[in-house]
């Protein structure tokens, strides 16, 4: 343990990478707090609605994740080489699948709105309300898709600040448009859809003045952005695809997930997405740990140094263990006074609590396994093993436990829960298994 951090090298290049993260996620996660904790002053249909229609956005959210997280394992290794032409091209690609995934979202949303909403609850007045919700935030899907293609850039060309200071303009937007939409014009539910929707063009407003404003070198000509031939596609598709293949089938497997929870009823599915917002506050600083670690791992391998590329993947994964056990300590504190923020009844309070138990042991298993696959794994374009993994896991345990738990036991949504934590325990032994491989430990550029 004293070896391990007596490498001032390696901490301090990766906390100059991961504390702008830290930040970031901690304001995202707080949009989606302050999100939550207002239309939750509107009762349980109103927080249950809004939260299951960003189910919709979660599986959206997550293939964008998979498209950038493949984009950033050859952007992170062309900036190690300092080619910034090779940049532009991935960007270009990135841009263009980004956008067409929020174009299939939004035709979904826009011609199948009830049928969507359907897949997560049996109640007509959540169903009706998570429909006013999604026509009006659809076409912020647009613009978050920009937000996300290039934030991944940033990030992995080691400029992890700008994210951090674009999502804190988004959060201040977004709490003063949601009182005001809210509470101040009456518009309930379809206020808070405006009010996120005008503070992600803020954000991408925001983003786009500070790199130009400071002339990044990933800006150039629009031609040169999609100047890449059929060698250079073959090669982002070779690693990009199980990548975003992972993220397709993932998410909707945790969709297909929280599908199931609706058969514990309105109030268990309240709780679920109280329990969703608070645990991700908690998992934040495990989650950039791996975050920037895959940069930091993906930099090291782009310039050719695989031997400490190994020995910084150790180091990551103890890392993410120490802290991650801290703040599960802290959340098992906290607990108690986050959820009497909420203004729902004592039941929904009562499943949160003992949900947050499931999670404050079960998210050491998760940001642990996030390290290894997305941040170790990925880093060398080890994305065909990692694809297999985490679909197997939420496919064949997951999903699986959901139903058996939530549907054909009827057993309490906190029991359910923690059998679908299952996956992760599972997932973490093969995950560590095929770090020590090294198989992952290339150059891809």
């Amino acid at each position: 343990m004293k070896n391990f951090f007596s490498d001032k090298l390696f901490f301090k290049n990766l906390f100059l990478l991961i504390i702008p993260v830290i930040f970031q996620e901690l304001l995202n996660s707080s949009v989606n707090l302050v999100d939550n904790f207002m239309v939750g002053q509107l009762g349980e249909v109103a927080i249950t609605s809004v939260g299951l229609a960003n189910q919709i956005f979660f599986v959206f959210n997550l293939i964008l994740f998979g498209i950038n997280s493949g984009a950033s394992v050859f952007v992170g290794q062309y900036f190690g080489k300092k080619d910034f032409k090779g940049i532009h091209k991935v960007m270009g690609i990135s841009i263009i699948l980004s956008l067409l995934n929020a174009g299939i979202f939004a035709i979904s949303i826009i011609f199948a709105p009830e049928f969507l909403m359907s897949l997560y609850s049996k109640d007509s007045a959540v169903i009706a309300e998570g429909i006013n919700y999604l026509q009006v935030i659809c076409p912020a899907y647009f613009v978050i898709a920009f937000i996300m293609a290039i934030n991944a850039t940033l990030k992995a060309t080691r400029k992890t600040h700008f994210p951090m200071i674009t999502t804190f303009i988004a959060l201040i937007t977004n709490i003063i448009l949601n009182y005001l939409f809210i509470f101040k014009l009456g518009l309930g539910v379809k206020g808070a859809a405006i009010a996120t929707l005008c503070a992600r063009c803020v954000e991408l407003g925001s983003q786009l003045l500070l790199i130009f404003a400071n002339k990044l070198p990933i800006i150039t000509k629009p031609k040169n952005y999609f100047s890449f031939n059929k060698s250079f596609i073959i090669s982002y598709f070779d690693i990009c695809t199980p990548v975003i293949l992972n993220e397709i089938f993932w998410s909707i497997g945790i969709s297909v997930c929280n599908m199931a929870y609706k058969f514990s009823g309105t109030d268990a599915q309240s709780a679920i997405q109280i329990t969703g917002t608070i645990q991700n506050l908690f998992t934040v600083m495990g989650v950039s740990i791996g975050a920037g670690c895959g940069i930091l791992l993906s930099n090291v391998l782009g310039y050719g140094d695989i031997e400490k590329a190994k020995e910084y993947s150790k180091k990551c994964m103890i890392l993410t263990v120490i802290i991650s056990s801290i703040m599960s300590v802290i959340l098992l504190i906290l607990s108690p006074y986050i959820i009497n923020v909420f203004n729902v009844k004592d039941l929904v309070k009562d499943y949160t609590s003992k949900l947050l138990m499931v999670v404050a042991i079960g998210m050491i298993f998760k940001t642990y396994n996030y390290t290894t696959i997305v941040g170790i794994l990925r880093s060398g374009g080890d994305t065909k093993y990692t694809a297999i993994l985490d679909f197997s896991s939420v496919w064949f345990i997951g999903i699986p436990m959901a139903f058996l738990g939530a549907y054909f036991l009827g057993l309490p949504i906190y029991v359910t829960y923690a059998m679908v934590y299952l996956e992760e325990i599972v997932k973490g032994f093969f995950s560590s298994a095929r770090v020590r491989k090294y198989k992952w430990a290339k150059s891809l550029v």
